[in-house]
């Protein structure tokens, strides 16, 4: 049932929340599936929740195969643009919403950076 998946989700993906990082008070982002049920994700700055269905007014909406490429993308073990360029990920409305989002769950696993010099 699409309910229990939902609450499963969200309590496996509470300790990688990322609050704040959409810098917005409030943001619903609409997943259509071509193979599952459809669910929203509404995000307000300390807190998410997973819903059944359609939400009336989303910010955004994406369009996914299946349930598992979804919690992929969001967890961080699908890349992106490889899902994008297999059809399997495209995303109507504010494309850096869309991106902020691959990074709002995303596993804490460190992260190199360089710095660049002249």
């Amino acid at each position: 049932m699409l309910s229990d998946l939902l609450t499963e989700k969200q309590k496996m993906f509470e300790p990688h929340f990322k609050p704040g990082l959409l810098q917005r008070t409030s943001t619903v982002f609409q997943f259509r599936f071509t193979e599952d049920e459809d669910f929203f994700l509404s995000v307000a700055p300390n807190a998410f929740s997973f819903s059944e269905g359609s939400s009336t007014d989303p910010t955004l909406t994406l369009y996914l195969d299946r349930h598992d490429t979804c919690w992929q993308l969001l967890i961080g073990t699908r890349d992106g643009m490889k899902a994008f360029m297999n059809g399997q990920y495209r995303a109507d409305g504010n494309i850096v919403l869309s991106q902020l989002l691959l990074y709002l769950f995303k596993s804490d696993d460190p992260t190199v950076v360089f710095k660049v010099q002249d």
